[in-house]
């Protein structure tokens, strides 16, 4: 009976830390423009993280559908990262690239999409 526990427990063991890892990554949780949505040219962007965020390794670019960049102010406190352009953006797409540190210094990056009317 011990072995099969000591068998079991050294199968799953790998499986329960990279569960526990995965985890551990910073992720938006809500976005404002939102992904895919169709809205005024926005004042600010808003990203909300699911964790604490280390500031001076997080922060986000904005570029247009032809991959101009876009002019941001760009400010990375507590869970959340704003990036403020410099002036009203034109009717158009536009994507939204972000990357974040957690506080516990797990990397991760994302971005998504919306467009101005």
């Amino acid at each position: 009976m011990q072995t099969r526990l000591a068998i079991l427990a050294a199968v799953t063991a790998p499986f329960l830390f990279a569960a526990a890892g995965a985890q551990a990554h910073a992720h938006v949780v809500t976005s404002s423009p939102a992904a895919n949505a169709t809205v005024a040219s926005p004042k600010a962007i808003h990203l909300q993280y699911n964790e604490k965020l280390a500031p001076k390794f997080s922060g986000a670019d904005l570029m247009t559908a032809a991959g101009k960049p876009v002019a941001v102010t760009v400010k990375a406190a507590g869970k959340a990262i704003d990036a403020t352009p410099k002036a009203a953006l034109a009717p158009g797409g536009y994507m939204v690239m972000w990357h974040a540190v957690a506080d516990d210094g797990h990397r991760s990056k994302g971005q998504y999409n919306f467009t101005v009317k």
